[in-house]
């Protein structure tokens, strides 16, 4: 079986930790070269470097904030100057703020998250899309909290409900250029995030504990995920294997959004 994104340029943000890094991994185990972009530099070296030390290909990372539009025009350049094209870009990057009702929530915290989890999208597919000359594939990570209904949650929720919406319109605009574009929206996922400061055996028996069906009674699955099971996902959606799909979002949750 051939790789499924051989000779394919794939550009991921927030690939420095989390779903990022997990896309990025199976990017590469599946042929494609890979830019990692994120706020964190050193995180997204750390991915590259791992990356380059396990597959073949080309392999870099630009220390980007997606909420600047300066900075990601200039993200973009340097991509264009590496690669002819760009066949996938993933937008995975984003951020969560204190969970507040509206009534509490400040404006600098509605800037922030509005500025990275849905300008940032915007950001970056304005400027990397253009480099998709021979189609593509454009892949955004929204939540299933777009269209789930919890208390405290209304920042976070509007933004990653706002990236679906924006998905489907997304996949309207650019059906003509022969670019696909989709949404999967996470339910819980164990990652750095959740794992915090505990040391590597402690975080080791946290992850487990956490992906064993009871963890979580309030999903079919009654788990959370693991990265990696998301960058499944999302390369279903990126590869040829999804030809046919646009203008979707696919709940990746367990079960969650069922009930």
């Amino acid at each position: 079986m051939s790789a499924r994104l051989a000779g394919k340029t794939a550009v991921v943000t927030g690939g420095g930790k989390g779903i990022g890094e997990a896309t990025c991994h199976r990017f590469a185990e599946e042929g494609a070269d890979v830019v990692t972009i994120d706020w964190d530099g050193p995180a997204a070296r750390e991915t590259i470097e791992a990356l380059a030390d396990s597959h073949d290909g080309t392999f870099f990372d630009v220390e980007t904030d997606v909420s600047d539009e300066a900075a990601v025009e200039t993200m973009a350049a340097e991509v264009a100057a590496s690669f002819e094209s760009v066949d996938v870009l993933v937008n995975n990057a984003g951020i969560r703020v204190d969970p507040k009702p509206v009534t509490e929530a400040d404006e600098e915290s509605w800037d922030r998250i509005l500025g990275v989890n849905l300008k940032g999208t915007a950001f970056c597919s304005k400027h990397l899309i253009p480099q998709m000359t021979d189609g593509g594939a454009v892949v955004n990570v929204a939540s299933v909290g777009a269209g789930w209904a919890r208390s405290a949650w209304s920042q976070y929720d509007a933004t990653k409900g706002g990236i679906v919406s924006m998905t489907r319109d997304m996949a309207c605009d650019h059906a003509g250029d022969g670019i696909r574009v989709n949404a999967v929206s996470p339910g819980r996922v164990v990652t750095d995030y959740h794992i915090g400061d505990r040391p590597p055996e402690e975080a080791a028996t946290y992850v487990e504990e956490q992906t064993t069906r009871g963890a979580h009674p309030n999903s079919i699955l009654q788990r959370a995920a693991r990265p990696r099971e998301l960058a499944d996902a999302i390369l279903f959606l990126a590869s040829d294997e999804s030809s046919f799909v646009t203008g979707v979002n696919i709940p990746v949750d367990g079960g969650k959004s069922v009930f």
